[in-house]
This record gives C-alpha cells, sequence and structure tokens, in this order.
C-alpha cells in the first residue's frame, strides 16, 4: 500500500469520524425536542419572551407550571427560540426529496419513541450509549498514527550542495510530494526522497529535558527539535582547569582561545559550533552531532589538546561541517520546516485571541477597581440590559474595528462556541486577577517578614457579618503599607471563634504567626480584653504581638464620654441632633432651610454617632447660619397651614437655640471640634507611625490645658454674644434660699451668677474630662512607643543614653536583634550627622535606608525600623474596606458571597496592584488554566 493510498484512507476515516459524531449530536438534540407536543412548545416560547428573554427565567418558570421533571432545560429552550426565530414555527416539518438513511438500531430506538411518546429506560439509554463508545473506540484504533507514516531520523550524509537539492524537490512535487526542503525532513534519505516505501516505527523514548553535555544527546528528530527551540550553551563558562591531560611529559589543558577564531584583520570571532562536554572531557561539533557529521568531532569527541586549534581550523572549512551547518542553520529556521504554514497559522491564532483577552481584561479592570456590577438580565449584545461588562465592550468596539468584528463573528452564538466574551470567561478572569494580587501580597509579607494584623466586622446587606482582615507590613522600599486580605462570614463574636479564623487564615498562607509583631482593633471587650480578648489570645500564641488600641477609634471614645459629662453638653448635641430631624424630615422645611443659605454655607448636618468629624460636620453647620435657622423656625412656629405638632415643635427649637447657653456652647464646640476633627483625619492615614500618634495625642492635651483659664472662657463670651446678647438662663430664674439653722448666717454664702455656673460647672467640667480622658488613652501608645523612642532622636541623644536603650530593645527582641545592635545605632547616628540631611520621623529614615542601599550596612536597625513600622495603629483600612462592601454587595447583588465576593471586594480596594498587573501574565494563566493538552505517548 503507497503512503499517499494510507493517507487517503486516513482523512476519510476521519471525515467519517467527524459525521458519526455529528449525527449522534443531532439525534440526541431531536430525542430531547420530540418530547415535547406542538402546543407545549408554544408555551415555553412564549414563557420565554414573558421572562425578559432568559432562558433561566424561563426554566424556573416553568418548573412551577409543569414540575422539575417536565420542564425543559437551558439548552431545549434555546434551540426552540432559534427555531422559532428562524423558520417562525415550532413545528417539526418533515423535509421533502431527502435521501434516505440506512437504518441502525439508534435511529430504530429514536422512531420508535417518537411514534409512542415515550421515554427509553435508564439501562436502555446507557446500552446505546456503550455501544456508540465502543463504536468510536473501534474507529480510532483503525487509524493509523501520523508517525507511521514517515521513518525514523536519518541524515544524508552526503549533502552535494544546495542546487542539487533543489532538483531533488522539483523532482518530487512532479510525482504529489510537498516541496518542501529535503534538508528540513530528516527521515527521507537522498536515494529514497521520492520513493514509495512503507516507514518504520520511531521507538525511540520522548525525553522531558535535554542534558546540556552533548556526549548525552540521544540524536532524534525530538531531540533536534528541543535544541534548536533554544540557545544551546557551549559550556565556555566551566572550570577549564578540571581538563587537565598529561601528553608524555608535559600537562595540556583546554583554552578559551578554542572557541575563538582569530581573523586577519585582528577581530575575533565566535565559534558557536564547538561546545564542550565535562563527561568526556572532549569537544564536540553542534552540527555535525546533531545532522550525522563523520569525525570525532561529531562522534567520540576531540581530546587531542596539543592539536586542538589546528584541527579545529581545518574542520570548520571542510565540506562535511559546512553542510552540517546549513542545515542546522535552515533547520533552526521556521520558514523552511515542513510545519512552517502550521506555525503561522498557530501564531496568528494566538495573537488574535490574544488582542482580544486583552481588551477583555482591560474592562474587567477597570469595572473591578470601580466596584461596578459587571452581568445584567440578559447575556446578549445589543440588548439594554446586558450589564456594565458587555456595554464596556460594545463601546470600545465602536472605535475599534478589530473587537468590533469579533463581536459580529463570535459575539452571540450560544453556548459551545468560543469567544472569551461570556460571563464564565469573566468570572474566570476575576479568579485569576485576584489570585495573582494575592499571590503578590503574600510575596511582599514573607519578604517583609514582620507584619500586624487588623481586624474589625460589620454585617452587610444580605444580614452576614463580614470579618475584614487586613495586614500591615513595610514593603522593601521602607513604606509602610496596609493590604486586604479577604472577608470571613459568620465568623462570629467570641474570641475564641475569632482567634481560630486568625490563625487558620496564617497557616493557610503558610505565614508564621511568630513574625507578628502587632495587632490593632477596637476597643470591643472580645478584641481588647486583657484576660480573653482576641490580644489577650494572640499574645499566649507569640508575645511580640503587641496590642495596640485603634488611635482613632479611641479618640472617638473620648468625644463620647465628654459629651455626656456634663447636662449642658448633653442637652446641646440632643438639640443639633433633633434640629436636623425636624428639617429632614419635611422636603417642605428642607426647602425653606436651604433658601436661607448664603453662598458657602452648609445646611445642618446629623451629629449621632461617635465619629468626630460628624459632631463636628453638624456643630460647624449651626455655628455659620445660626440666624438663618433662628429665622426658619419663627416661620415655621406662625405658618398657620402647618400642622399643630409641626408648629410646636419649631417653637420649642427656637427656644433651646435662643438661650445664650446653647450659643455659647456653639462657639466653644466649634473651636475643640475642629482641632480634634483634623487630627482624626490624621490618625486614619496608613503612613504614620507609633511616634506620631504619641505626639498627636500629647498635642491635644496641650491644646486642652492652654485653654483652660479664665481669659479664653471671656474670649468664647465675646464670641457668642456676637450671635445673641449675654443673658444667661440661670440669672432669670429667682435664687432658692436654703433655711438656715440656728446656729448658722448668710455671711460665707457663695452667690454664683450665670457666667461663673456656665465656667466652672460647664466649660472647667468639659476640659478637665477631656485632658483625662486623653491621658489615659495616651498610656497605652506610649508604653509601647517608650522602646523605641531612642530611633527617632539618634542625632539629639549622646553615644551613651543610645547604647543604654538599644540594649534594652535588644534584649527585649533577643531572637531579633544581634548584640552589634547597639553599635550600629551609634555608628547610624555619626552617618546621620555626616549627611547633613534633615530627615524627619521614623517612615523617611526607613526609606531613606532602603532607597540607599544603606540596609547591609546597617541589618539590625533596619530590622528595629522595620518592627516599629509594621505595627498597625488604627483598623482604619478595614473600616474603609466595609464602604467598598457596601458598593460591591448592595441591595441588586444581596445573595453575592463567598469567592466571588472576596474576588470583586479586593479588585476595588487594592486598585493599585490591580493596575500593575501584566495582561501577558494573566494571558499566560488562563491559557494554562484552559488547555486541554494531553501527553503523547510512542505507540510501541
Amino acid at each position: 500500500m503507497s503512503a499517499e493510498a494510507t493517507i487517503g484512507s486516513w482523512l476519510v476515516a476521519i471525515s467519517a469520524l467527524s459525521s458519526a459524531k455529528s449525527a449522534m449530536k443531532l439525534m440526541g438534540s431531536v430525542v430531547v425536542m420530540e418530547r415535547f407536543t406542538n402546543k407545549q412548545r408554544v408555551q415555553i416560547v412564549k414563557t420565554y419572551y414573558q421572562n425578559h428573554e432568559s432562558e433561566a427565567e424561563t426554566v424556573r418558570r416553568l418548573w412551577t407550571i409543569v414540575g422539575r421533571n417536565e420542564a425543559p432545560n437551558k439548552s431545549t429552550v434555546l434551540r426552540l427560540i432559534k427555531k422559532f426565530e428562524t423558520t417562525g414555527s415550532v413545528a417539526t416539518v418533515k423535509s421533502l426529496g431527502r435521501n434516505r438513511t440506512q437504518r441502525n438500531a439508534q435511529q430504530i430506538a429514536v422512531v420508535k419513541m417518537s411514534d409512542s411518546r415515550s421515554r427509553l429506560s435508564g439501562y436502555k439509554y446507557k446500552k446505546i450509549a456503550e455501544e456508540k463508545k465502543n463504536q468510536l473506540n473501534n474507529l480510532v484504533q483503525k487509524i493509523p498514527k501520523i508517525d507511521y507514516f514517515f521513518k525514523p531520523t536519518t541524515f544524508l550524509n552526503e549533502v552535494e550542495n544546495y542546487e542539487s537539492t533543489q532538483k531533488t524537490l522539483a523532482s518530487c512535487s512532479n510525482s504529489g510530494t510537498s516541496t518542501t526542503d529535503v534538508t528540513y525532513i530528516q527521515n527521507v534519505t537522498s536515494s529514497e526522497s521520492c520513493s514509495n516505501n512503507t516507514t518504520e516505527k520511531d521507538n525511540v523514548p520522548i525525553v522531558d529535558s535535554i542534558s546540556e553535555d552533548p556526549a548525552e544527546w540521544v540524536i532524534n528528530d525530538l531531540t533536534i527539535d528541543r535544541l534548536l527551540l533554544k540557545e544551546i550553551k557551549q559550556n565556555i563558562d566551566y572550570d577549564l582547569l578540571s581538563t587537565k591531560l598529561e601528553f608524555g611529559n608535559k600537562t595540556r589543558y583546554l583554552k578559551k582561545s578554542v572557541f575563538y577564531r582569530k581573523l586577519l584583520n585582528g577581530e575575533q570571532q565566535l565559534r558557536k559550533f564547538l561546545i564542550y562536554s565535562r563527561s568526556k572531557n572532549a569537544v564536540f561539533c553542534i552540527p555535525c552531532r546533531l545532522f550525522g557529521g563523520s569525525t570525532k568531532l561529531a562522534t567520540e569527541g576531540l581530546m587531542d589538546w596539543r592539536n586542538v586549534i589546528k584541527i579545529v581550523k581545518q574542520h570548520e572549512v571542510s565540506k562535511e561541517h559546512t553542510n552540517c551547518q546549513i542545515v542546522f542553520l535552515r533547520r533552526s529556521n521556521n520558514i523552511g520546516r515542513i510545519d512552517s504554514d502550521l506555525c503561522i497559522q498557530i501564531n496568528n491564532e494566538i495573537d488574535y485571541w490574544k488582542n482580544v483577552l486583552k481588551r477583555v481584561i482591560a474592562v474587567i479592570k477597570k469595572l473591578g477597581s470601580r466596584g461596578l456590577p459587571f452581568r445584567g438580565s440578559v447575556e446578549k449584545f445589543g440588548s439594554q440590559n446586558n450589564g456594565n461588562f458587555m456595554m464596556c465592550l460594545e463601546l470600545i468596539s465602536e472605535f475599534d474595528p478589530f473587537l468590533s468584528n469579533h463581536i459580529v463573528q463570535h459575539g452571540n452564538p450560544g453556548s459551545g462556541h468560543t469567544s472569551y466574551l461570556s460571563s464564565t470567561t469573566c468570572d474566570e478572569i476575576i479568579t485569576l486577577i485576584t489570585t495573582q494580587v494575592t499571590n503578590v501580597i503574600i510575596k511582599e509579607i514573607k519578604s517583609a517578614k514582620y507584619f500586624s494584623i487588623v481586624i474589625d466586622s460589620t454585617p452587610d446587606i444580605s444580614h452576614t457579618d463580614q470579618l475584614a482582615y487586613v495586614i500591615r507590613y513595610v514593603r522593601d522600599d521602607g513604606f509602610p503599607v496596609e493590604r486586604f486580605m479577604c472577608f470571613l462570614p459568620n465568623i462570629g463574636h467570641k474570641s475564641e471563634t475569632l482567634e481560630t479564623a486568625v490563625l487558620s487564615f496564617l497557616t493557610k498562607h503558610d505565614i508564621d504567626i511568630n513574625n507578628c509583631r502587632g495587632q490593632s482593633y477596637d476597643n470591643a471587650a472580645n478584641m481588647s480584653g486583657i484576660y480573653s480578648g482576641l490580644q489577650a489570645r494572640i499574645v499566649k500564641k507569640n508575645p511580640y504581638a503587641y496590642y495596640v488600641p485603634c488611635a482613632a477609634h479611641s479618640l472617638n471614645l473620648v468625644g463620647t464620654c465628654v459629651a455626656e459629662c456634663v447636662k449642658e453638653g448633653l442637652s446641646f448635641f440632643n438639640t443639633i441632633q433633633h434640629l436636623y430631624s425636624f428639617f429632614s424630615a419635611s422636603t417642605r422645611r428642607w426647602d425653606i432651610l436651604k433658601s436661607s443659605l448664603t453662598l458657602g454655607k452648609k445646611v445642618v448636618k446629623r451629629a449621632d454617632g461617635t465619629r468626630w468629624s460628624a459632631r463636628h460636620e453638624a456643630c460647624d453647620s449651626l455655628y455659620q447660619n445660626y440666624d438663618g435657622i433662628m429665622k426658619n423656625l419663627s416661620l415655621l412656629e406662625e405658618d398657620n397651614f402647618e400642622k399643630a405638632t409641626t408648629r410646636c415643635e419649631a417653637a420649642g427649637l427656637r427656644r433651646q437655640l435662643d438661650r445664650f447657653e446653647t450659643v455659647f456652647m456653639t462657639v466653644f464646640w466649634n473651636t475643640i471640634l475642629e482641632r480634634f476633627n483634623s487630627t482624626s483625619k490624621e490618625l486614619q492615614k496608613v503612613n504614620i507611625d507609633l511616634g506620631i500618634v504619641v505626639k498627636l495625642y500629647e498635642s491635644l492635651i496641650n491644646f486642652i490645658t492652654s485653654i483652660r483659664n479664665d481669659k479664653c472662657f471671656n474670649e468664647y463670651v465675646i464670641l457668642a454674644k456676637k450671635i445673641k446678647s449675654e443673658e444667661y438662663e440661670f440669672d432669670k430664674v429667682r435664687t432658692k434660699k436654703r433655711k438656715l439653722q440656728a446656729d448658722e448666717t448668710r455671711e460665707n454664702e457663695v452667690h454664683m451668677t450665670g457666667s461663673d455656673k456656665l465656667r466652672i460647672e460647664t466649660y472647667f467640667t468639659i476640659l478637665d474630662r477631656v485632658k483625662s480622658e486623653l491621658e489615659k488613652r495616651c498610656a497605652a501608645y506610649t508604653n509601647t512607643f517608650d522602646k523605641y523612642d531612642f530611633l527617632t532622636n539618634l542625632i539629639l541623644l549622646s553615644p551613651e543614653e543610645i547604647t543604654q536603650k538599644a540594649n534594652k530593645l535588644q534584649e527585649l527582641y533577643s531572637d531579633d536583634l544581634e548584640k552589634s545592635f547597639a553599635c550600629e545605632c551609634v555608628h547610624f547616628r555619626a552617618y546621620l550627622q555626616s549627611i547633613n540631611t534633615n530627615i524627619d520621623g521614623v517612615i523617611e529614615l526607613s526609606i531613606h535606608l532602603r532607597g540607599n542601599n544603606l540596609d547591609t550596612v546597617f541589618p539590625n536597625v533596619d530590622i528595629a525600623l522595620r518592627m516599629l513600622l509594621c505595627m498597625a495603629i488604627t483598623n482604619c483600612s478595614a473600616e474603609r474596606s466595609f464602604s467598598t462592601l457596601k458598593r460591591v454587595k448592595n441591595y441588586l447583588r444581596a445573595s453575592m458571597e463567598g469567592d466571588k465576593l472576596n474576588s470583586l471586594s479586593l479588585l476595588a480596594i487594592e486598585t493599585e496592584l490591580v493596575n500593575k498587573m501584566d495582561f501577558d501574565a494573566i494571558i499566560d494563566d488562563f491559557a494554562t488554566q484552559k488547555s486541554r493538552r494531553k501527553p503523547m505517548s510512542t505507540r510501541h
């Protein structure tokens, strides 16, 4: 049997196999379609268009009508709709004049089932499927493999010249053989280039990796192809002293000069064809070794170091080497390969789908970074309800002809057709991006070694408790960052379950808890408890994981305590909140309030909650528009068209605001809250360290101390007089006289005025309470920072003081800092004095150390700075993740949970890392995940 006839029979068999598969697939679809009568098909079509053209909604609706067992699946619905839109009918019409096909057991079974309207039993279905599988396997076994049509690898031992090769190709083309260069077809000899002799099987095993030693090469097509795909190392970098050989009384070595050819003009040219073998201690010629050379350089290897240069010079001009070199170079070039057209086609396909995926990934990154939803109710291009993902692709296609053509050709073909525009592909790419971002964060954490954890929880819109997990560490450039890791659902609020969740996450990602140097939570008892709270349980696992209360939350708690410490202060904030509720309850009242505002002034704000910003905005809006609010309340009080309850409420608010004490509290609290609000915003930043927190708290304490005097009180009274005249409520009420006992007189009685009562019982009391609360909260940060405070004042301290404090820190962290730490600190102090550069703060010190590669000179100083900077000061990053959670999981996506919720949240929160992700890396991971390639085996 000739090769042409064999190939022809092989192609016919493949065509028959494809036809058999298509027929079986069509037969399966007919079986499913025949289950439903024409009336039922009409009902399915109506239900589809009544449910927004959604297959899933149609199936669910039909479940409620006919039941789950009788309802069609989504693929059946799609086929019915496609048939209806194409033909305008759902009935099965038999075509006339169709060629009659050969009847078999499967077709007879289908006819019987369609006529009797009864389904086959499960056993019969399995039997038919098994028979189909056996038929296909038998057909595949009869088809010979492609290696059957080619001989094992040989080489043209005599290649006369390139012209004779072209003549051979011409004669082959006349007989129907491919005109590809014969030098590329390593399995056809010169005498058999056009023969039809049968070929032999190549039983050479497949080698996964090719050795760099030429003596170990197994010469076959696979070895040659793999060597030509990469650059072949010549092994020049090996230690050539090991090439020692004894020639009589003289010792010879292989010199590197052998690998270079010196030209007459003095230039040196690398002999790329030479390669050194360590196993044989010999030199080989690569082209001759691969393509059948007969000299020692091709077979055994050259070891004559005395005459090696002479032999190499003769060899490189020989006819055999020249022919092998030509074959080597032409084989290396894809243009001359037998599969060159196939390679070009594959590369074009790869480039095409890469361009598609780049556009898809760009859309996913932008939508994900904004926290926007992806899918709509209909997954179809051209629909108004296809969602943001398809909408963005449609928008880009208006200006991108490539994407426009792709959508036209592959946009709405249905399932089973590759387009990479479906929601399935979108979800897979989101998962890949999330995995890459998570891997980058984990890699940075392990590189930084030291880290701290931040934990906080909140309920989402579906009433699921979400625990935000954030890790703080120092990057390689010396800058501290806080990275969101994930949301853990329904962990609970008990410290035991919280501990299990925290440690399980670290174990899952192979992060050592012993490298944790800090933990920051809010001041809840289950988190901050000193005996059984989460922080106490973590400290038992790692005593170096110091607990630092959230600085911003602690400051807010100061405000809550102070606002409730005196009657006048509590009444003031209740009045502000009541004022906001009164105006915001009615759109008409709100319009009246806005109409009285001048340019740049604010409407009243909400004053409840613990945030300083909310209280400050509420107090500041009242202070700026005090007169306008009073006028609006008077208008509403006298408006006969308003309800009696509204008029009464307006009158009560007006009387409360008309008090001089309320005006004074507005002026006083506006000043206090403005300072506290600015401090709170500074504390919420990521680039803040423990030293800055201590300084900010101490600055607030000094500020409160400076205004606690009569002079400042009188200044606030003067400001309040500009709004209302000084008339104290206490002075309007008759003073009650206490009945004297027999031995008492009224000489030593103290009579307080309204001003004195406000100053002593309200003004001083509030300031004293603020100061005491700040000092108590500040102590928690000072105790921790005292261990590191000398690092921020190295220039100001003496070497003796630095040595003393550095030794204490080294003893505390004896497993992290070497005993030479004190000497390094003194040396680092001298360095800072010599550069004459003002470095303010621990963060700038760390950045300077890493930026100038000084971490190798001062490694222990770098470790100490990293441990200090990795300590989390606030849990504001976890609080900010809750804002993203509300945008990602809103009322339209309330059912989202698990990995999908974490993936979209990570895309929206860690936008910086997402934007840095490489398109090619994502595409490579996607291709690896979607690859269905199986390892080939040689038939024996």
